[in-house]
């Protein structure tokens, strides 16, 4: 049996090894991207299947991948991660609908087209352009920023921007919270952004904004307890603090140092990074998941996604003058590499939505199975810290084969399989031509009840025979009436 220990293993990466490792990471990720250059690829987020069948490219991959790109770049001065990254922001560019929003902006869920998506994609593109200024290609740059300028001036001020709250929402309508959030995270994103526009027009004209989100940001920084230093996730939960967003939140301190000043952002960067050295998981060497009403949850613990968390303490620590050992950074995620390149996605993925009890670590299909989205990171974090890779890349090894009695992954260059046995209510089976927007994908009795249930709650007789069975059960719910 070749269970998930099917990684490539060791400590410390030496330079050729790390050189090599990165070349492999991108050979994974450059297989996914279709000929409109686009970076397809499920999504396995929040347990519920919706971005298994359709795998379009979404705004979250995109922007790490090309900001990857764009460091390989500057490091090397080699035209060929350039011409990558050109052709991944154009495709981002061809995303824009007429309302200045982004197609497929919504990471796990289609029906959305966020703040945080949106303003990572102008963030990417607004990087492309000033390298294009630099090369004096001023036609392709002002392309680019005509794109984002029409996105953050027509979406995301224009629809998204909510004078109570001091900033902006996380959608036109917040289906998760039933009201308008300022979600912290997404919030310092679209800062970034209005910082670099402007930047690149020569204008303060989106500062005062700037300035207004910035107070919000540092007003929303827990002062005291386990959680001190971290930033609430959201204005109306601020007992939940997510080390991924608190990091997230950290790429955007150095801009808001230069706006603000460097004394009080410096302090803010420092007590953020002490939360995240204490929020570190010592088992695996990498970052619990979240700590919610004071109460740690360790399991589900990002993998591929914990570059992320690596990017926030890069730039944390520009701020700080603090010293980061980037091998051991590194080595924390390459020990769960996969031949092939890909990092897995999880350990321990407890989430109650796929039928798994909280607090195990029994891997399932969702823990050892690697997309796109998260490896995204992974590439985008190792690409500040490893050697360069020498391009043109030729994969040494373009499959990889993991399995155990609860699940089979296999994946070559063209197509990519995974099975899931176990639970039996997240049970799955998918197929992919890496190439295509859509999958096959066949879900377990628990998606097909749920769907079910979806359907038969719009129909008056169904809620009401539902209810009546509840209580005649004596449950208080059931899978049909929490669907």
């Amino acid at each position: 049996m070749r269970g998930p220990t099917d990684v490539v293993q060791g400590g410390a990466v030496t330079e050729a090894d790390a050189a090599e490792r990165l070349a492999a990471l991108w050979t994974y990720l450059s297989s996914w991207i279709a000929p409109d250059g686009g970076v397809n690829g499920p999504v396995v987020h929040r347990g519920d299947l919706k971005r298994m069948f359709a795998i379009h490219d979404t705004a979250w991959t995109q922007q790490a991948v090309i900001q990857g790109l764009l460091v390989l770049y500057r490091r090397t001065g080699k035209q060929y991660w350039l011409e990558y990254a050109l052709r991944l922001a154009d495709a981002q560019c061809a995303r824009q609908k007429s309302d200045g929003r982004f197609r497929w902006a919504g990471h796990e869920d289609d029906r959305f087209s966020s703040l945080v998506h949106n303003a990572l994609a102008d963030c990417a593109l607004l990087d492309t352009a000033a390298i294009l200024e630099e090369r004096g290609d001023r036609r392709r740059r002002d392309r680019y920023i005509a794109v984002v300028e029409k996105n953050l001036d027509d979406y995301v001020i224009g629809k998204l921007y909510r004078p109570d709250l001091e900033g902006f929402a996380m959608n036109p309508i917040d289906y998760y919270a039933g009201r308008d959030r300022f979600i912290v995270n997404m919030n310092a994103i679209a800062a970034e952004a209005l910082i670099n526009l402007d930047r690149q027009r020569g204008t303060a004209r989106h500062t005062g904004l700037v300035r207004r989100i910035a107070e919000r940001i540092r007003d929303l920084q827990a002062r005291e307890g386990l959680c001190q230093g971290s930033f609430a996730y959201s204005d109306i939960e601020p007992e939940v603090h997510v080390p991924l967003y608190t990091a997230l939140t950290l790429r955007t301190v150095p801009a808001l140092a230069e706006l603000a000043g460097s004394a009080t952002w410096s302090d803010v960067a420092r007590e953020a990074l002490a939360f995240l050295r204490r929020v570190e998981d010592t088992e695996t060497g990498l970052w619990c998941h979240k700590i919610e009403h004071s109460r740690l949850y360790r399991f589900p613990v990002f993998v591929a996604g914990a570059g992320m968390i690596c990017n926030g303490i890069l730039d944390a620590a520009e701020l700080t003058g603090t010293r980061v050992d980037t091998e051991s950074l590194a080595a924390r995620l390459l020990r769960y590499q996969y031949p092939n390149g890909a990092i897995r996605n999880f350990i321990g993925y407890d989430h109650p939505d796929n039928g798994r009890r909280r607090g195990r670590t029994i891997d399932c299909w969702e823990d050892v199975y690697p997309t796109p989205n998260w490896n995204a990171q992974a590439f985008h974090f190792l690409c500040r810290v490893l050697s360069p890779p020498e391009p043109p890349l030729w994969p040494k090894r373009g499959k990889a084969c993991v399995w155990s009695r609860r699940y089979l992954h296999v994946e070559s260059r063209r197509w990519s399989v995974v099975v899931g046995l176990e639970p039996i209510a997240r049970g799955v089976i998918a197929v992919y031509l890496k190439r295509l927007r859509h999958g096959l994908v066949a879900p377990g009795a628990h998606m097909i009840l749920r769907a079910a249930a979806k359907i038969l709650a719009q129909r008056r007789f169904a809620r009401t025979t539902l209810g009546w069975l509840r209580r005649w059960t004596g449950r208080g719910s059931t899978s049909f009436g929490s669907a």
